[in-house]
């Protein structure tokens, strides 16, 4: 008896049978057990993921001799034939070689008799999408109002090419790619079954290189098999598929991690020798970095030898990492020079990485405990080179965080403080002495101490040939407004000086200063920007009044359509006007004048922009 490919051996006939597409056997059996069928059914989907099949399964269950169930006997002479593909009453069509307008009257001209065997006659119509526009128009009516014993069953690949007039008329299913897990569990049940001995790595090589469809993993591991002769090897498959050994993206990833140009550029020419090609060894090197990153954000992901990797890359780095790669695989396949493309890349990855990119937990406005700090010591960072040795590095030992003593206590929003942006140092000066940041009692102000130098600290000598530093003159004092005619613009004036930026000099710059008591302002806002306002962001515009006066100022907002005159308003009456003295000076520039007499042209007002800059 001649051999039968996996394909075609281990086809699905029933729904339980199925792998995958649960969306779709779910509607179907709900569909044929509550008798709700359909008279057309539209499967769409790539290469090999069980649209036809799916098509005959309904075909053997509207058929079986038993009824109409969504689990057909498998036993009956009907369901016997459709299986072996020899029903009469299962008219299956190749739209991709009968695609004439002819082809499709034929068929149809058999519609309008009974079936012969079965209880419905079945239309099975392959690659609809390829069928021409004249035979969409040929099936159109008898697709919409067929006998009571035909149902259309249709199969593409391609439905954005289907006519809207056939797809309104067809109940539509979209059928998943598979992923290669599901892909790699299917085809261990298969081989246990067939007696084959295998690495489960190379069933999820072989899962990734069918890109989703069972009927291109079911033909590569034919294929693997015999490459293999009876057993499938990690060795073997990647040899066949052409994939890249995983431990040789490691022996680059060791090299990255060691920040060496040298190293790199020896690694590379080390796995070169043992790689398919280099773009094959890229797209696993950015599988590998995506690895990295989730067991870096969710520890115990994967195994011990990629957490180790994980844990001597910073997170920054990794990220950098894969952007690059990404990025530059366009221009490894644009590139004239595969392997320099490579070079170059690998290079970009070290060489540019900044050195200010900080340790994981290493962020200054975050306190850290000392046991974390004492952790990245580098005695307790994973012998990198023990990976690739297939020697696992020791372990370190636990760590176990200090709990703060507030741990327990109800957190609190905090106050606006006006020492928001001062450095550090003048936070720990302010705790050392338990004073509060809104000390009313004379002497120097946080901020001030925060940049006074230590009287026993050494000044630092200028250097021979360093320019002296020139001294930024201070701004004047912001005169107080007279008037309620002059708030609108003293309230821009102020803005400009106020160490805000971002959403928050955003709020402001919309909102109108409507009343300045001693320790609460109120500002009014159009509701278009509410969804800007939040308390954190409150808090920071309420620090940078309180740094600029020297005490507590608590902002409040409150809502109107018209506000009146905000900082933006003001700003953009002064950019029109400025506009518009550029337009008149350009008009009646003589040069202009003559250049537009002489040469028919125009002067094109959208292109003129002010030379002053309105803040």
């Amino acid at each position: 008896m001649s051999y039968q490919v996996l394909a075609r051996k281990y086809r699905p006939r029933t729904f339980d049978e199925l792998v995958g597409q649960e969306h779709v056997s779910r509607a179907l059996m709900h569909a044929l057990d509550q008798d709700r069928l359909h008279h057309a059914y539209l499967f769409t989907g790539t290469r090999g993921v069980g649209k036809t099949t799916i098509a005959r399964i309904l075909s053997r269950c509207l058929n079986c001799e038993q009824g109409v169930s969504a689990r057909p006997c498998g036993v009956c002479p009907t369901c016997q034939e459709i299986t072996d593909g020899r029903f009469v009453d299962l008219i299956e069509v190749d739209a991709a070689s009968r695609t004439k307008v002819e082809d499709t009257r034929e068929l149809l001209d058999n519609v309008q008799y009974a079936p012969t065997r079965g209880r419905y006659k079945v239309y099975l119509i392959d690659e609809v999408h390829m069928l021409s526009a004249h035979s969409f128009n040929a099936l159109l009516k008898t697709l919409e109002e067929p006998p009571p014993h035909v149902k259309f069953l249709l199969a593409t690949t391609d439905p954005q090419k289907l006519p809207v007039t056939v797809l309104s008329r067809c109940l539509q299913f979209s059928l998943k790619a598979l992923p290669a897990e599901q892909i790699a569990g299917h085809l261990k049940t298969l081989l246990d079954k067939e007696m084959i001995r295998y690495d489960e790595p190379a069933l999820l090589s072989l899962g990734k290189a069918a890109e989703g469809s069972m009927r291109d993993a079911l033909s590569l591991t034919d294929q693997a098999i015999a490459f293999g002769g009876e057993q499938l090897s990690s060795e073997a498959v990647n040899a066949m598929l052409g994939t890249v050994d995983r431990n040789h993206v490691l022996t680059l990833l060791v090299a990255l991690a060691e920040q060496e140009p040298g190293g790199v550029l020896q690694a590379l020419a080390s796995v070169s020798e043992h790689c398919p090609g280099e773009l094959a060894l890229l797209d696993e090197l950015i599988s590998q970095l995506h690895q990295l990153a989730v067991c870096q954000a969710v520890p115990g992901s994967y195994d011990e030898t990629q957490q180790q990797l994980a844990a001597a890359l910073t997170a920054e780095q990794i990220q950098l990492y894969y952007d690059v790669a990404l990025r530059g695989r366009r221009d490894l396949q644009d590139a004239p020079d595969s392997r320099a493309a490579l070079e170059m890349l690998l290079l970009r990855m070290v060489l540019f990485t900044p050195k200010g990119v900080l340790v994981q937990g290493d962020n200054p406005s975050v306190k850290k405990p000392k046991a974390v700090a004492s952790s990245e010591e580098p005695g307790d960072k994973p012998d990198l080179r023990a990976l690739l040795n297939k020697t696992p590095a020791a372990a370190p030992a636990p760590v176990s965080l200090p709990t703060p003593a507030s741990a327990s206590a109800p957190v609190t929003a905090p106050e606006p403080s006006p020492t928001r942006a001062a450095p550090a140092a003048a936070e720990q000066a302010a705790s050392a002495d338990d004073a509060p940041p809104w000390d009313e009692s004379p002497g120097p102000s946080t901020s001030a101490v925060a940049v006074a130098p230590s009287q026993s600290e050494p000044q630092a000598e200028p250097e021979p040939n360093q320019a002296p530093t020139q001294e930024v003159e201070p701004l004047a004092p912001l005169a107080e407004p007279t008037n309620e005619a002059e708030v609108a613009t003293w309230w821009a004036a102020l803005l400009l000086r106020l160490d805000v930026d971002g959403t928050v000099r955003n709020i402001a710059r919309n909102a109108v200063l409507i009343s300045r008591e001693e320790s609460v302002w109120t500002l009014r806002i159009s509701p278009g920007h509410q969804v800007l306002v939040n308390r954190e962001r409150l808090e920071e515009l309420s620090g940078a009044l309180g740094n600029y006066f020297q005490r507590r100022i608590q902002v409040q907002v409150e809502f109107e359509q018209q506000p009146g005159a905000t900082p933006e308003v003001i700003a953009e009456a002064r950019r029109q006007e400025l506009l518009l003295q550029a337009k008149d000076t350009l008009h009646s520039d003589p040069v202009v004048q003559q250049l537009i007499t002489t040469f028919g042209g125009r002067l094109d007002d959208e292109s003129v922009t002010p030379k002053e800059r309105v803040e």
